[in-house]
């Protein structure tokens, strides 16, 4: 067992502690909680994109700042002309991306390999979305902006994903392991946490449960691999030098963030707070899934 997986085991214990205790976790401390580990470790783990993808390609910094926010804005317009489909393309992009980063350690060399990383994600948000339908459809249905969204409970679509795309999954880490294109260890530990994610999944809320993994399964995971990279391109490289390289990126994206709370307060943007966080992390995770996938096609993992 991997020591962010042992953490992510911990954190759930306790938590489960405190709801033995007290019975519930109210929605204002799921929040602060939840907002907390995410500007510590979810904002930052997107935030040296540049870097990242600068060292392994010859593009100019201007270019790619250039690509990298109008991809920003591309997307910003796709919102505005179907919210739907926006939201269905980031549910379905950030499952490759969680699917990317979580295999990527293993370098698997197959054909179908990015297939795997797709239904791997698919897994995970759909587990997720099933387990939590009633509280995310409820949560959908309070904005009238967000409403629409309550369609993907519709129609056993959900229930066909989650049930499809967690078998494949598992047939596929056994095709690996007869292959032995990966090793007895990393099945037992893929199909744990497999099972944990949908332990966890079921038994806390969305906010809660979502956050867990994360920032502890996919936001540390890949904080450490952009360290372990970066050990060997810069020079002296240590903890602190690290999270300066992290901080202006970080720090930004809050800035924009408060500023546009502000302004909306202000002037009463006729869009609700959830659609704006789900257009907010979506037009981020954008150009950084596709920076990490660039950056991961070029860099092994041993």
């Amino acid at each position: 067992m991997n020591k962010l997986l042992f953490i992510y085991i911990v954190i759930c214990y306790l938590i489960a502690s405190v709801f033995t205790l007290e019975n519930t976790i109210t929605i204002q401390n799921q929040l602060l909680g939840s907002s907390i580990l995410v500007i510590i470790f979810g904002i930052p783990h997107g935030a040296i994109d540049n870097i990242l993808f600068l060292t392994e390609s010859n593009l100019s910094k201007k270019v790619f700042y250039l690509l990298y926010f109008l991809s920003m804005l591309l997307y910003c317009f796709l919102w505005f002309i179907s919210p739907l489909y926006s939201f269905i393309f980031f549910l379905f992009m950030s499952a490759y991306h969680f699917g990317e980063s979580q295999l990527s350690n293993y370098n698997i060399e197959i054909n179908f390999s990015k297939f795997i990383f797709l239904i791997w994600g698919v897994a995970l948000i759909s587990t997720l979305f099933l387990y939590n339908a009633e509280e995310l459809s409820n949560l959908f249905n309070s904005y009238d902006d967000t409403s629409n969204f309550s369609i993907i409970f519709k129609y056993n679509v959900l229930d066909f994903l989650f049930y499809s795309s967690n078998f494949v999954i598992v047939l596929s880490l056994l095709y690996l392991k007869i292959n032995k294109l990966i090793t007895n260890e990393i099945f037992s530990t893929e199909l744990f946490q497999i099972i944990l994610l949908h332990i966890t999944f079921f038994i806390f809320p969305v906010i809660i449960s979502f956050t867990l993994y994360f920032v502890f399964l996919h936001s540390i995971k890949v904080l450490l691999q952009e360290y372990s990279y970066l050990e060997q391109k810069i020079s002296g490289l240590n903890l602190m030098k690290f999270i300066k390289l992290l901080a202006p990126f970080t720090l930004l994206s809050l800035f924009f963030f408060i500023i546009f709370i502000l302004i909306s307060n202000i002037y009463n943007i006729d869009i609700s707070l959830l659609l704006f966080l789900i257009i907010s992390i979506s037009v981020i995770t954008l150009p950084h899934s596709i920076s990490m996938t660039s950056f991961y096609d070029k860099i092994n993992f041993k």
